[in-house]
């Protein structure tokens, strides 16, 4: 796959990030900010509030949150969760990573922090330790968004050129997840790479049941039609493609691949 792809998907691993992040807050919004008798339940009730403060981007009130928090328990592992989120949104990367790594310090078995740090490894570019901190993600069988872990493993092993391993983290992804569409255009390229060509049709077709189209998708499109002699529905994708994502850099190999001649 093409590394160029990688401002996609680092574009996706923000928004599961920020998927996972609105998950935990399903139960933020009934809080009180009153603490309780309970200093454990007092902890976690500041963090969830401060989780829902950065997902609105209000990070002075998550800051506040957190510092509730830390009164009632300052070595708690989703508390360092806290902090590096807030971190991360605030761009400081260097204490975003601290905190993850002292989360998991105080409890390795926390996987939402691993997760989150892993992602966090791969919008930094490195993709070996995503991939090994992913990995562990995914071997927590009763982790709720296993699938998304296989996705963002997939992803990771592809960036380091072992696209074998990251089909098969993607088709992990779709068994876990039927409903779940990026794994499916994922597989759907490395099929079309592979040369199994059904194959990467019905992916793509699993994908555009799930998804809008996207300039992936349409792209991909363009050239199964073509590997099939479809030229029709080649030239009517690529329309497609030109009228949605004109400024797409998938348009522009679409238009350099028209003057190729390949497509005749």
């Amino acid at each position: 796959m093409d590394t160029s792809l990688t401002d996609v998907f680092k574009r996706t691993i923000k928004a599961l990030s920020f998927s996972i992040l609105i998950g935990l807050l399903s139960v933020a919004g009934c809080v009180s900010s009153g603490g309780g008798s309970d200093p454990g339940q007092a902890n976690q009730q500041h963090i969830k509030l401060a989780l829902n403060y950065i997902a609105s981007n209000n990070r002075d009130l998550a800051r506040v949150h957190l510092q509730k928090a830390s009164e009632f328990n300052s070595r708690s592992a989703a508390l360092d969760n806290g902090y590096a989120l807030l971190y991360q949104s605030e761009q400081e990367f260097e204490l975003a990573e601290r905190h993850y790594r002292k989360a998991l310090k105080t409890d390795k078995h926390y996987t939402l922090a691993r997760y989150n740090f892993a992602a966090f490894l791969f919008n930094q570019g490195r993709m070996q330790e995503a991939r090994e901190q992913m990995q562990t993600v995914t071997e927590d069988l009763a982790y709720e968004r296993r699938a998304q872990a296989f996705y963002i493993l997939g992803l990771s092993a592809v960036q380091l050129g072992d696209s074998e391993s990251g089909l098969e983290s993607f088709e992990k992804a779709t068994q876990l997840s039927p409903g779940f569409a990026p794994p499916y255009i994922q597989a759907a390229e490395i099929y079309f790479q592979q040369q199994r060509y059904p194959l990467s049709k019905l992916a793509l077709d699993h994908f555009r049941q799930l998804s809008a189209p996207t300039a992936q998708s349409l792209w991909l499109s363009v050239r199964i039609e073509n590997r099939f002699g479809n030229r029709d529905n080649a030239a009517s994708e690529g329309l497609k493609l030109k009228n949605l994502f004109p400024y797409s850099k998938e348009n522009l190999e679409y238009q350099a691949w028209l003057k190729t001649g390949k497509h005749e």
